[in-house]
């Protein structure tokens, strides 16, 4: 009987984070394929506000902190495309989301073991064998695909989190943030619109909507549960909570003490930039100079969304409490936007191998120092899942190209990405004294 053509690593999801996982490993003496069930790739579309910037810095791409040389840089990039000088003249760390996303997309473009439109449906072990039977929807063909693989490295990303009272209301006016492209262009004239959340994306929904509110006549509503609306925390030694010592730190601690730790970061993760506070204030302060009244914008803190009532034809009712006067309100609204992040739950592509997943006490993946999650621990990676046991920077994409590396460093025995290791000023456990 013919032997299957067995995969060294298949990844599932071609996000940033597995495709600078293909980009690192293309030249590597590993047979890779990364699947995805979309058409094509296209990153955070309903979020592709004109002039949003990345909040980390050009060189957190999909490859430079494992490999400054790789010819999938965002530097090789922008001189592939005659764009080098203009950014070198810009003098800017932070690009716009477009350029990330066109970046990303012209690395794709470079690696055939990218497959769109493939849907993993369920993964089966051989234990005969020793490797992994993959079920796959050829989404264009439509016919069914098995593929052979050793190693899977998991990168399917999270979903939308949508409140539970917000779950059953009409997706038309009340939608996550992920849809604010899609859905901007159906809000009319003389709407109530209200945003809720504290983070970035919040944020720039509202600056967005700031600028129409006059020639629409919106009126804005921007409500968070948070204590205040916190800008991102962005001082040298903070940084420094998001290099590999911290992260080697954050890893050895008890669960308990992780959960307890990652409950007070929020502001070095779910925070504002300074300078889009700055520049709502500003707009706001503007339109009191050029229209002579205050805006119709309320932007309020201390205020938790408990339910909704109404429907899309009439409008809706928000019934809010305010969590430091103990006291409950409503507020009329047309558009409700939930920018209230996004949540992991396990694929469902893993249910016929869930016996050979670790599992914690609370039933969360239990993830290795290497990422894996196996029984065997060199098998099944997950990526962007481990926020529970390597901390607030599993989701940042400056994380990515290190993670890859590491693990990939892992897969083939041996250091072949050379990975900074000490470089904080300041020590996380306790200091060797001389």
């Amino acid at each position: 009987m013919k032997q299957p053509n067995v995969y060294d690593v298949i990844g599932i999801g071609i996000g940033p984070f597995n495709l600078g996982f293909a980009a690192l490993a293309h030249d590597l003496p590993l047979t890779t394929l990364f699947l995805d069930q979309r058409p094509y790739f296209n990153w955070h579309p309903g979020l592709m506000i004109e002039h949003t910037t990345l909040q980390v810095p050009f060189l957190a791409d999909l490859v430079s902190v494992a490999d400054i040389c790789s010819r999938f840089s965002f530097l090789h990039y922008l001189q592939k495309n005659n764009k080098l000088f203009r950014f070198c003249i810009k003098e800017t760390f932070y690009i716009t989301r477009k350029e990330y996303n066109d970046y990303c997309k012209w690395v794709v473009a470079q690696l055939p073991e990218c497959l769109f439109s493939h849907r993993v449906e369920s993964i089966t072990y051989n234990k005969i064998n020793g490797y992994y039977e993959m079920r796959v929807h050829d989404m264009i063909g439509q016919y069914i695909k098995t593929y052979f693989t050793r190693k899977i490295v998991v990168g399917t990303g999270a979903s939308p989190k949508i409140p539970d009272c917000a779950v059953e209301t009409s997706r038309e006016r009340v939608f996550h943030s992920a849809e604010y492209l899609y859905r901007k262009k159906y809000i009319t004239p003389n709407s109530t619109i209200s945003v809720i959340g504290s983070g970035q994306s919040a944020a720039e929904i509202f600056y967005d909507l700031l600028q129409e509110m006059d020639e629409k006549q919106f009126k804005l509503n921007w409500f968070t549960s948070s204590e205040r609306f916190y800008p991102m925390e962005n001082s040298k030694l903070t940084f420094e909570y998001t290099s590999p010592d911290y992260l080697s730190y954050f890893y050895k601690l008890p669960q308990q003490k992780k959960d307890s730790v990652l409950a007070r970061q929020y502001m070095l993760y779910k925070g504002i930039n300074q300078e889009l506070i700055d520049a709502i204030y500003d707009a706001l302060h503007h339109k009191i100079i050029q229209n002579g009244v205050s805006p119709a914008a309320t932007i309020q803190a201390n205020s938790k969304l408990c339910s909704i009532d109404g429907n899309r034809k009439n409008g809706f009712n928000l019934g809010l409490h305010h969590t430091e006067l103990e006291q409950a309100f409503n507020c009329p609204t047309d558009f409700l936007i939930l920018a209230t992040g996004y949540q992991y739950t396990m694929p469902s592509f893993l249910v016929g191998i869930k016996d050979r997943i670790r599992w914690t006490p609370d039933g969360r993946a239990d993830v290795g120092e290497n990422y894996a999650i196996d029984s065997q621990g060199d098998e099944l990676f997950v990526l962007n899942t481990s926020v529970h046991s390597h901390g607030f920077l599993s989701p940042d994409l400056g994380m990515g190209p290190y993670r890859n590396a590491s693990i990939i460093n892992y897969i083939l025995g041996k250091e072949h990405f050379r990975l900074d290791k000490k470089i904080a000023f300041q020590e996380f456990g306790i200091p060797v004294v001389a």
